[in-house]
């Protein structure tokens, strides 16, 4: 078992995930079939319902076998996390139900870019990014990761035209898809971000069925582009889960 270099971008057959306990039953189920483990994100009572047990809204994995988690992060996650020999890095302030006061760790690192809105960003955090001279991209969505689906480190799938822009502006290619048609309970609509993540360097998951998605012969287009095969949950509406984030490979 190897650790992830790069954040959501495993090089070969990824063998454990970070999810939320809410995903469909049906996700999990590939998983295993696929002999991936989940690691569970349970539910917290600091945070709004929809996003109660989102690993991306508790964790940001840095690299390699760092973690940065907010200091009330689920504790029996964090402890998972740390039989599987991550380093967990406590940030400064403790997520709260109050935007901004949720997005400190929402972060989407796409290779040596990271977006987010750096005015709330954890100071923590914001420290690493500029000691190792990560490149910040300013973006106003400070859910910046659930707003952000990583295809590879030149390619990325978002519904926000803002996101879409600094994204090309950097070079990293990019397909903006509609607003909506993602399930998030007790809001207006999820993210794409949220909804799936790689389980290799070419397979990607999705929990629920990307094919009912408006957009989805663009996404099929632009997957096929970067040879990205792609599972879903077959007849399972679109649900954001906070990322399904890969951690270790084979």
């Amino acid at each position: 078992m190897r650790y992830i270099k790069f954040p959501h971008l495993p090089s070969r057959k990824v063998t454990h995930v970070l999810i939320d306990k809410r995903a469909y039953n049906k996700t999990v189920y590939m998983l295993e079939d696929l002999k991936i483990e989940a690691i569970f994100c349970e539910k917290s009572k600091d945070v709004y319902n929809a996003i109660s047990s989102h690993p991306d809204i508790f964790y940001f994995h840095y690299e390699d076998n760092i973690i940065f988690a907010a200091p009330n992060s689920p504790k029996k996650t964090t402890d998972e996390l740390c039989k599987l020999g991550f380093n967990i890095m406590f940030g400064e302030r403790n997520i709260s139900k109050e935007y901004p006061g949720d997005i400190g760790y929402n972060l989407a690192r796409i290779g040596n870019f990271v977006f987010h809105n750096f005015r709330f960003t954890d100071k923590i955090i914001l420290k690493y990014i500029e000691k190792d001279n990560l490149r910040k991209v300013h973006v106003n969505q400070g859910y910046s990761k659930c707003s952000i689906l990583i295809i590879n480190e030149r390619a990325i799938i978002t519904s926000d035209k803002k996101i879409y822009k600094k994204a090309l502006e950097n070079n990293i290619d990019a397909l903006l898809i509609v607003p909506g048609f993602i399930k998030l309970e007790g809001l207006n609509y999820g993210f794409i971000g949220g909804c799936g993540g790689l389980i290799d360097k070419d397979v990607l998951i999705f929990n629920g069925d990307i094919s009912k998605h408006p957009d989805y012969s663009k996404i099929k287009e632009f997957l096929k582009k970067y040879k990205i095969e792609c599972l879903c949950t077959e007849g399972f509406e679109l649900s954001d889960i906070g990322s399904i984030i890969p951690l270790c490979q084979q």
